[in-house]
């Protein structure tokens, strides 16, 4: 059981690694090339969910997506991708598709330099690998996002037969639900980027840390960006009709520093286990 001592000690460490490797500077790259890749991307999930629902239950599928989003970042992107769907032509959507796939790779792209920083890296893989792993990332990711908004839809369905055949009375509210199954995804994407993504990653149980540090983080950050944002009225005046884009910069760039941190909390614990080993 770690003291509260080691704790501060390490989490000072990290900040202190933190503020060495620029993550101020890379959570703002990090959110600069999520908000160019955002739109796309969403697009491009949202037409791999009508190839696995079908036209007609699309939307529905989508609109389910942005429950799992916080209501301020939902209420940015929802209009602009139910309006390229719905309103728009077959060419649009193509044309999306390709541009979300450059777009994405490269905010994936910058995740990688950053863990690259925290972990150390001196010598990253070849620009082939690193462009196929990002690639990867960006089809994986399309596919949660798609298998999250099926699941939403089809929940409700769920819990109508599992009351009819167990006689039991199921919560109406799928709040918690959803919740939880953001919260679930978020870690998986944690794990995946913490194993996959770094040049000469941390394996094992070694990745746990960081992992829940950028959980708390992320949590923290979410719940205390919306606090602030429904109290404080005067940024709406300030940033007029790009109140949205900033919001979702913002909790892009939030999102960046909590992952970012977390990986150089795993870095200083890889640190001392070095040098605590005996020689």
């Amino acid at each position: 059981m770690i003291s509260l001592r080691d704790a501060y000690r390490i989490l000072r460490a990290a900040y202190v690694r933190f503020a060495k490797d620029d993550g101020v500077a890379m959570a703002g790259y990090i959110a600069f090339s999520s908000l160019l890749a955002i739109f796309p991307f969403l697009i491009f999930s949202a037409a791999l969910v009508g190839l696995l629902v079908g036209p007609e239950q699309n939307e529905q599928a989508v609109n389910t997506l942005f429950r799992v989003a916080p209501e301020h970042i939902a209420r940015t992107l929802e209009p602009v991708l139910h309006e390229v769907l719905v309103d728009r032509g077959q060419g649009v959507l193509t044309l999306s598709i390709l541009v979300a796939i450059f777009l994405a790779s490269n905010a994936v792209d910058a995740f990688r330099v950053a863990f690259d920083r925290a972990y150390d890296v001196a010598k990253p893989r070849g620009f082939l690998l690193r462009r196929l792993i990002s690639l990867a990332f960006v089809f994986l990711g399309a596919a949660v996002a798609a298998i999250m908004a099926v699941s939403v839809v089809f929940t409700p369905l769920l819990f109508q037969l599992a009351e009819r055949w167990l006689d039991i009375a199921l919560p109406a509210s799928m709040g918690a639900l959803v919740f939880i199954l953001g919260v679930t995804v978020f870690v998986l994407f944690l794990i995946a980027l913490h194993r996959i993504l770094p040049s000469h990653a941390t394996k094992g149980r070694r990745i746990w840390p960081g992992i829940m540090v950028s959980l708390i983080l992320w949590l923290f950050g979410a719940v205390a960006f919306s606090i602030y944002l429904s109290l404080v009225p005067t940024y709406a005046v300030t940033y007029g009709t790009l109140t949205g884009v900033m919001v979702l910069a913002m909790f892009f760039y939030l999102t960046g520093v909590a992952i970012i941190f977390g990986a150089e909390v795993n870095a200083v614990l890889k640190l001392t286990n070095a040098t605590e080993q005996p020689t």
